[in-house]
């Protein structure tokens, strides 16, 4: 397929999921009245629309009936029980299949959701430029994080986890990291996919909770501290956290950065980050030492 017929492809997509908004929308008794916005795989689409005398933001997803993990599916529903994150809720949704003829069989699902406040502080989740946040912002990062890494979750893909990570470090750089380095690592829930384009200001807003699972304690700041090394002062603030001073930290960093190698090359601002998510990962494990003790499921620091 030549770029010719890529482009044909991704807009006969966006179209098709424009089409899915708006016939969404009498569904869930809203009109919509905002530009269309698509998620950069074309997965999703969403505007804002008008709900009787407030706005709301409308969105609606594509997949395959198969499509795992459930999480990318029921997040942001089940993600209604977090509390003290500035977030959306979900009010209404529904599921149905889709019978045209184009992506034919495939499940849809629709949600209202509060409209987020504030504005974007990046169009990517890559940071390029000084965002310019309060420190009230940070405080509110700083507790939101907190307040999450608390919520339950379910503790039962941590195997999974490591396991991309070590098939990561070996691919990227040539190490085969032995299961003890996981050792006593500490689990908390987090939103996994915290990248600039999911965070608002003036006022802290965390956008995009399809993702939210158990992660290593610091996860969340690795991600934004990956997506931020193009912009040092910031980058520095986040990598000042305590958290990663600890192996948990450590870990929850190598975690982010074997994340993001895996997708440079694919044309988006990731690539920028290759040469220094290579330099952190290698000192990081450079760093690293084997503990004495196996069993990288405890809950343990």
């Amino acid at each position: 397929m030549d770029n010719e017929d890529i482009e044909k492809a991704v807009e006969e997509r966006r179209v098709w999921l424009q089409s899915q908004l708006e016939a969404a929308a009498p569904r869930f008794g809203v009109e919509l009245v905002g530009e269309v916005v698509n998620t950069y795989d074309m997965r999703s689409a969403g505007a804002t629309a008008r709900e009787g005398d407030h706005d709301v933001w409308l969105r609606v997803v594509v997949e395959v009936p198969s499509y795992q993990p459930a999480c990318r599916w029921d997040g942001n529903v089940e993600a209604n029980s977090i509390r003290s994150v500035p977030k959306p809720q979900v009010l209404r949704w529904s599921d149905w299949t889709n019978t045209d003829r184009y992506l034919e069989g495939r499940r849809l699902r629709g949600e209202v959701m509060t409209l987020a406040p504030g504005s974007a502080i990046t169009t990517g989740g890559v940071l390029h430029h000084d965002p310019q946040l309060p420190e009230s912002w940070w405080r509110a990062f700083d507790a939101a994080l907190d307040a999450l890494a608390t919520h339950p979750v379910n503790m039962d893909n941590e195997l999974g986890a490591v396991q991309y990570t070590i098939n990561g470090v070996q691919a990227h750089f040539g190490v085969e990291l032995p299961d003890e380095v996981f050792a006593d690592l500490k689990w908390t829930t987090a939103h996994a996919d915290l990248h600039w384009g999911n965070l608002r200001g003036p006022g802290l807003y965390i956008l995009d909770w399809e993702s939210w699972r158990p992660a290593p304690a610091g996860y969340d700041a690795a991600t934004l501290y990956c997506n931020s090394l193009l912009h040092p002062p910031t980058a520095r603030r986040l990598r000042a956290r305590p958290v990663f001073e600890t192996r948990s930290g450590q870990i929850a960093l190598l975690f982010a950065m074997v994340r993001y190698l895996w997708v440079v090359g694919e044309g988006s601002d990731i690539d920028q980050l290759d040469g220094p998510l290579r330099t952190e990962a290698a000192a990081i494990l450079a760093s690293l030492s084997v503990p004495e003790h196996v069993g990288w499921l405890s809950h343990g620091s």
